[in-house]
């Protein structure tokens, strides 16, 4: 199973996702090495980074997750990881992963949110369980998204054409240069384009119940 690298994410201290676009069956996968997220040294090891080119090895175990992240969840051999083309290839474009209309669209719309502040929705969520992807992809203007910064952690306000979002970023290249060097480090490390392939995300369920599947700003590529 070879996959280009789409989508790199930091989802905690140490704790890493991966996913990537499958060209031969036209899909987003989300390897699982063992069934567990990635660490940085694994990452590290095989040199996974969005544009990277890797292979991996499914190990045909079924992963207990439910929808909608089971929609991309694939377990995969730890030992059978090659990297087979640093890249970075340029992956967008025909062929590439699914581009959708507006935010609503990526997921079917079952997108919520839990407040609304000057028109941007915030705590942006699909339920847990609802049967859709749990990763998607919108192409906006370059001025249609801003990098900002809301209870010390870095968000994304973005525009879709129908309504404004405020989206955490998990995106592992953005939320390293914004603790290295601040809101405009974050932005300077935003493509030089003048359109934009947001990728799109959900978090594994969250809250109390754990019912709601917040969205986050997994990478912006030009």
């Amino acid at each position: 199973m070879r996959l280009t690298i789409t989508d790199v994410t930091e989802m905690s201290t140490g704790n890493y996702c991966v996913a990537g676009w499958c060209t031969h069956t036209q899909q987003m996968i989300r390897p699982l090495p063992g069934g567990a997220n990635w660490t940085l040294a694994r990452l590290q090891n095989h040199g996974v980074v969005p544009g990277a080119t890797v292979q991996f090895q499914p190990t045909g175990q079924a992963h207990t997750g439910a929808f909608p992240h089971s929609t991309e969840d694939i377990l995969v051999d730890v030992n059978a990881i090659q990297l087979v083309n640093a890249g970075p290839i340029n992956w967008i474009g025909a062929g590439s992963p699914a581009i959708f209309g507006t935010v609503a669209a990526a997921f079917d719309n079952h997108v919520e949110n839990n407040n609304q502040w000057n028109s941007v929705l915030q705590g942006v969520y699909v339920p847990a369980g609802a049967q859709t992807r749990s990763l998607g992809a919108i192409q906006v203007d370059r001025d249609a998204i801003e990098l900002v910064e809301s209870f010390e952690k870095l968000k994304a306000v973005v525009d879709d054409g129908h309504r404004e979002y405020q989206l955490a970023v998990s995106s592992k290249v953005l939320k390293e240069a914004w603790r290295q060097g601040g809101l405009n480090a974050a932005r300077q490390a935003l493509p030089e384009a003048a359109r934009y392939h947001v990728r799109l995300g959900l978090a594994r369920p969250f809250g109390n119940p754990a019912d709601k599947c917040y969205m986050m700003v997994n990478g912006v590529h030009g």
